[in-house]
């Protein structure tokens, strides 16, 4: 028996591929850029400003106080967006995108972060809610107000940072 040649396989036939793999990538681009980054890792990065800012208020106490404060002189329930500047000091150096107190539920809620993007990354939610009166006792925080989910972006976990302070994503 008579041996054969070795079959030649060509070695350009990854270049084959190459223009496949570009193009797949192409069209795989927008979906890559809406989840980039995890939201494990926005939401950790969220935490590190939110403490940051946390030490410019001058603490979480100074920050219930605030917004016991706050509810005290608004009986009837407030609505404020980032913009509004008639807000205590230690309540704008969180930078709050919106916060709203409703008396009947007693608790501050806040929007940190989060915002909606139409065709791009959104940035989770990521809040706070504050207890202001004994009102809010056995309410189940995250669950916002009428149970209806939380403002924002309709998450619902609450992890107590403080006393009488849950963040809520």
């Amino acid at each position: 028996m008579a041996d054969s040649p070795p079959s030649r396989k060509s070695s350009l036939s990854f270049l084959l591929w190459i223009p496949l793999g570009l193009l797949v990538f192409f069209f795989m681009l927008p979906s890559l850029v809406t989840w980039w980054p995890p939201a494990s890792v926005e939401r950790r990065t969220q935490r590190q400003r939110l403490t940051e800012r946390v030490q410019v208020a001058g603490g979480w106490d100074a920050i219930r106080g605030a917004c016991i404060a706050l509810a005290e002189q608004n009986t009837n329930g407030f609505y404020y967006h980032w913009h509004d500047t008639n807000l205590p000091p230690a309540i704008v150096a969180l930078r709050p995108l919106m916060v709203q107190y409703s008396p009947q539920y007693g608790y501050v809620s806040m929007r940190i972060f989060g915002i909606h993007s139409t065709g791009g990354h959104s940035t989770p939610y990521f809040g706070l809610e504050i207890d202001t009166t004994t009102n809010s006792i056995g309410h189940k925080h995250g669950s916002g107000y009428d149970n209806g989910g939380v403002i924002g972006n309709q998450h619902s976990v609450a992890v107590q940072v403080a006393d009488g302070i849950y963040e809520v994503y």
